[in-house]
């Protein structure tokens, strides 16, 4: 045994498992097993693996990431990269859930909780502050027309910097509270009446810087859309008696 032993060693490193000495060498206890060592677990009754168990197994696993992109660009239609973007950021299942109980375009929803909170982020906002609750309840103000989407940012850094508040509180104290149709034909009718000197001068060109000055007052309390509605109607009502 010693003269076949100092042959291994010759070879290398021998395979085999040892015990410390209290002088702090060691010395041989076994050899390492080998394939023979591989025999089923006696401690254990087998497990019969049938196909079904094998099914059951497979339908608990997670999506892959590559398939739950190509899912959430079908069934929501936002862009790919968008769509890994929501994978990465952890907001999945949230997106999902505001998607299912707002009419807020998915798009939107997409973009705010990942480039909107990467910006906010980058400015020094804890947007990891802001519960799941809260923003949500941020979406459903937008999809009740309380507030406008353009006012979305301003609203999370609020939130964010007052731990504990409410959606409805935010809106309340930035006064981002959105206007009726009526209050904002009324500030557009008062603008055009003010710049009726440019209204003479550029005629229905003018409805381009006006607008300007009217989304830079209303920005965030009222849609752009009705704004340039509501615009389009007042010039038509002034331009033609200037001419």
């Amino acid at each position: 045994a010693v003269v076949e032993r100092a042959r291994e060693a010759v070879l290398g490193v021998p395979s085999e498992t040892r015990a410390a000495n209290p002088d702090g060498t060691t010395r041989y206890m076994r050899p390492r097993p080998g394939a023979a060592r591989m025999y089923p677990e006696t401690d254990i009754p087998p497990i019969v693996i049938t196909p079904e168990r094998v099914e059951r197994v497979r339908s608990m696993l997670p999506e892959m990431p590559d398939q739950t992109v190509r899912r959430v660009v079908s069934k929501y239609g936002i862009n790919e990269v968008l769509a890994w973007k929501l994978v990465d950021s952890g907001y999945l299942s949230l997106f999902e859930r505001i998607a299912s109980r707002t009419a807020v375009a998915p798009s939107f929803i997409a973009a705010t909780l990942t480039e909107t909170f990467v910006s906010l982020r980058r400015d020094g906002v804890d947007v990891e502050a802001l519960t799941d609750t809260v923003i949500e309840d941020v979406f459903t103000l937008v999809d009740r027309d309380v507030m406008a989407k353009e006012a979305v940012p301003d609203v999370f850094r609020w939130l964010a910097e007052h731990p504990g508040s409410t959606a409805e509180e935010a809106v309340e104290e930035l006064g981002l509270r959105m206007l009726s149709r009526e209050e904002v034909a009324d500030r557009v009718r008062a603008l055009v009446r003010e710049r009726m000197d440019l209204v003479r001068r550029l005629g229905s060109r003018a409805v381009k810087p006006l607008m300007g000055e009217v989304m830079r007052e209303l920005r965030g309390r009222a849609k752009a859309n009705m704004i340039y509605e509501i615009l389009r109607e007042e010039l038509e009502k002034v331009i033609p008696e200037e001419g």
